[in-house]
């Protein structure tokens, strides 16, 4: 049994123990092929002490469970990252992708619940129409398409989509949306440009997506911590 291939995985398809070399970083099949990639994931670690802090502190609304998750599920983020940075193969790049996704999944239906206070159903059909998209650009989105980064345009969509709907009903909730909307269009960005650089700068710009990724995961919990109704009670201005 190795890290790279686990018996139980191993198993069950030898396929998900492929090398995967996406980024510029990587230039073989080490552990540490990737040490700025991987290192950076320790901002995710520091992003979600930083929320858990600023929860404390600032006593959370309604749904205080589902924004611990949140909370917990940054550090996993980070975990995830961290392990396909440096093991680099099938099954630690859905350990990335996973969590991120779930993140998305969540925050959408806390969004939906804390300032918008839509019924079961409906928050059901968005998350999953939400969950859909993403894998379908996964899975058909050619490669060359944004260099990998199809898979988010759901995700940046919905955000924008919030930003919009809370400048209307919440101003202040709606301005700290759009600064993470603006820096996920940031951190897409070096995402995207991470390969076509790479012949100008070997080290690549992938550990910027991790960087501000994290910013944008705290802003995200900052803004339901400290912007959200305080209780059922509270009338959302329409």
């Amino acid at each position: 049994m190795s890290l790279a291939c686990p018996d139980v995985i191993a198993a069950h398809s030898l396929g998900l123990c492929r090398p995967v070399d996406n980024y510029c970083e990587r230039i073989g099949p080490a552990l540490d092929a990737e040490p700025v990639n991987a290192i950076t994931n320790a901002a995710f670690l520091i992003a979600s002490a930083a929320a858990w802090r600023l929860s404390s502190r600032h006593a959370p609304p309604r749904e205080r469970g589902l924004i611990q998750t949140l909370i917990v599920t940054i550090a996993v983020v980070g975990a995830g990252s961290f392990l396909f940075h440096t093991v680099g193969n099938r099954w630690t790049e859905w350990a990335d992708v996973v969590p991120i996704v779930a993140f998305a999944l969540l925050y959408a239906w806390l969004i939906l619940t804390l300032f918008l206070a839509w019924p079961p159903l409906p928050k059901l059909v968005t998350v999953l129409l939400l969950l859909l998209s993403t894998v379908y650009l996964e899975a058909y989105a050619p490669a060359p398409f944004l260099w990998g980064g199809a898979l988010y345009i759901p995700a940046i969509l919905t955000l924008i989509a919030f930003s919009i709907t809370l400048w209307r009903i919440r101003p202040a909730a709606g301005q700290a949306m759009s600064v993470a909307g603006v820096v996920f269009l940031c951190s897409l960005t070096a995402r995207m440009a991470d390969m076509p650089l790479c012949e100008l700068w070997s080290l690549g710009t992938h550990f910027l997506w991790h960087l501000l990724n994290a910013v944008l995961l705290y802003l995200l919990m900052r803004v339901v911590i400290l912007h959200a109704p305080r209780a059922v009670e509270d009338p959302v201005p329409g």
